[in-house]
């Protein structure tokens, strides 16, 4: 049932407003366990964020539209 509503939530493009450079945040991609990240940047429109990974210090870059949720740690 869990995976049910995760596909389900992943559908709705994302709106990632409220984050802010800096902050502390899980990232959930549609495939993969869930990580803890550190937001480095966003467009001014929120579209694209940017993140690097805690653990590996890996930058990624997500759209809003490709089901990735992006929640406060």
């Amino acid at each position: 049932m869990k995976t049910a509503q995760r596909l389900t939530e992943v559908t709705v493009s994302q709106n990632w407003s409220g984050l802010s450079a800096g902050q502390h945040v899980t990232v959930t991609e549609p495939v993969g366990e869930p990580y803890q990240a550190v937001i480095d940047v966003k467009t001014d429109d929120s579209g694209v964020v940017w993140v690097e990974t805690e653990r590996m210090h890996v930058r990624r870059a997500f759209d809003y539209r490709e089901g990735v949720i992006i929640t406060p740690a």
